[in-house]
């Protein structure tokens, strides 16, 4: 048995080409459909020695088949197969996979797994292919075999796809980012999330006028994202006709399921937006229908929001960094929105239906990671940190005593929450009169705070507040669902890190 590398073995070379030459004609024109343009597109004349072109999700990309020489009159007959089954974007990946593999490994190792007999393809995948090979240039190398079985080339055929299937690849773990926890918004983030939303709305209420339009699209696609954990490509193929305004005020939007195996089941799922932040998406909506919010370049203006799914993915990127100084993507607010759900008790079947899957096997993941009860009720006492998570301190603008006291009274923080007198723990740039929050309860998750800085103030704040917990937990007998509990949790949670900010701060001050 060979072991070819970047050159290609005389024999092989030989071999590849009379089995090309057995090869059938090749149609002359593919169609296939992609479902953002919404359109029909037609590849012509495949056989000619030149780049094709595919239209997918609102970018083209160029398919080379010269970098699979000399054995580009197969693989342009497994393209075809692949394109006449899969979604094109599925494709792009696959050729993309195979192109990796032969940059790296040589052309000869590609040529050599095609003109083999299975079970000598079968000893070159265990001894050259498995010793230096990703998960996706496998899983691409795989399909190419199997595209081989179906079109019965060379010594392939379907009854040798039990061999394929036998076929070793590196072990993944797919959700490595959620067991680690690595992936997850911390409490104190998504309450700057929240708040970024619920200030929209209220600019949107006083002025709609003054609200920009990007602010508007980007601030509406995080919801999307945040609150029902919908990827990019979901979220870019909204259409204005899914959404659905109501006179009472509620709007319903309609999304598709997409990464389905089986294309019946791509089916659109309706989705109540929370009422208060509905007002967003009927100003939105209102905008795209009388022009003045244009989709980017290339995108149907069908769309809502006008994006491709890169631009959709850069966009709440960019909008996460610039609220929370970190840059979560839709995955990771997918995730978070996920282990959340799994954490407020929600069922397996709920979970799945929730994430779009077909199989609860990935819903596992989430349980599996979230606390048990005793940790649970620790979390919400700000004692241990969220989902497992190495604490992040919140980088906040901090304020003396002497500062605090020359702030106008309605700048300086006060009120008696759950009878607990509370005063003196810092400044607010808004002013509690102008404030639509619950004061004290809310300041510590809010971005217009300014703690005092002298954590043993905070920390008599937690220790006062920690009781309030239990009595909650104990009166909706754990129900995690509480939006009392959700609230107290959250706020315990931001204060806990406006402790460990400043006592941090402190010791830096001590050695420096």
């Amino acid at each position: 048995m060979s072991a070819p590398g970047h050159k290609l073995e005389v024999g092989l070379l030989t071999e590849i080409g009379r089995l090309s030459a057995k090869l059938p004609p090749l149609p002359l024109v593919v169609k296939y459909f992609d479902d953002f343009s919404n359109k029909t597109h037609a590849l012509r004349n495949i056989e000619e020695d030149k780049p094709l072109t595919l239209c997918v999700d609102g970018r083209e990309w160029k398919i080379d088949f010269a970098r699979f020489q000399p054995a580009e009159s197969v693989f342009r007959h497994i393209f075809v197969e692949w394109l006449s089954r899969l979604d094109p974007t599925t494709v792009v990946m696959k050729v993309a996979g195979v192109h990796r593999y032969v940059s790296r490994r040589g052309i000869g190792s590609l040529v050599e797994l095609i003109t083999s007999t299975p079970y000598d393809a079968r000893a070159h995948w265990n001894t050259y292919v498995l010793a230096d090979v990703s998960a996706d240039e496998s899983f691409a190398l795989r399909s190419t075999l199997h595209s081989l079985c179906r079109l019965n080339i060379g010594h392939w055929s379907s009854p040798m796809a039990s061999i394929i299937r036998g076929l070793k690849s590196p072990k993944v773990d797919k959700y490595r980012v959620v067991r680690a926890g690595d992936c997850f918004l911390p409490l104190d983030q998504q309450a700057m999330l929240v708040n970024h939303i619920d200030d929209m709305c209220a600019r949107l209420a006083a002025n709609p006028d003054a609200v920009d339009g990007t602010a508007l699209r980007d601030v509406c696609m995080l919801v999307m994202s945040y609150q029902y954990a919908f990827r990019a490509g979901q979220i870019a193929r909204i259409e204005l006709a899914d959404v659905r305004l109501f006179s009472t005020g509620a709007v319903h939007v309609a999304v598709l399921l997409i990464k389905q195996k089986d294309r019946s089941k791509r089916i659109r799922v309706t989705r109540r937006i929370k009422r208060e932040w509905a007002s967003m998406f009927n100003e939105l909506v209102k905008r795209r229908e009388n022009g003045a919010i244009q989709p980017d370049d290339g995108v149907p203006p069908r769309l809502l929001f006008g994006l491709t799914p890169l631009g959709v993915s850069d966009a709440i990127m960019e909008l996460t960094e610039e609220l929370t100084g970190e840059a979560w993507s839709p995955t990771d607010l997918r995730h978070t929105a996920a282990q959340r759900l799994a954490d407020s008790g929600i069922s397996h079947l709920g979970l799945t239906e929730f994430l779009g899957h077909t199989s609860d096997r990935i819903a596992n993941v989430y349980f599996d990671t979230s606390p048990a009860q005793a940790q649970r009720i620790n979390e919400a006492l700000a004692i241990s940190p969220i989902y497992s998570n190495i604490a992040k301190i919140a980088k906040t603008k901090t304020i003396d005593k002497a500062q605090l006291l020359g702030l106008p009274p309605d700048q300086q923080i006060g009120a008696v929450p759950h009878g607990i007198p509370i005063a003196g723990i810092g400044g607010c740039n808004l002013g509690q009169s102008l404030c639509i929050k619950n004061p004290v309860l809310a300041c510590y998750t809010c971005s217009r705070f300014m703690p005092l800085g002298e954590p043993e103030i905070h920390q008599e704040v937690l220790e006062s507040l920690r009781p309030v917990v239990t009595e909650f937990a104990a009166a909706s007998r754990y129900n995690q669902q509480s939006p009392a509990y959700a609230q107290l949790k959250t706020t315990l949670d931001a204060v806990r890190r406006v402790v460990e900010a400043l006592k941090s701060e402190n010791i830096d001050e001590e050695r420096s």
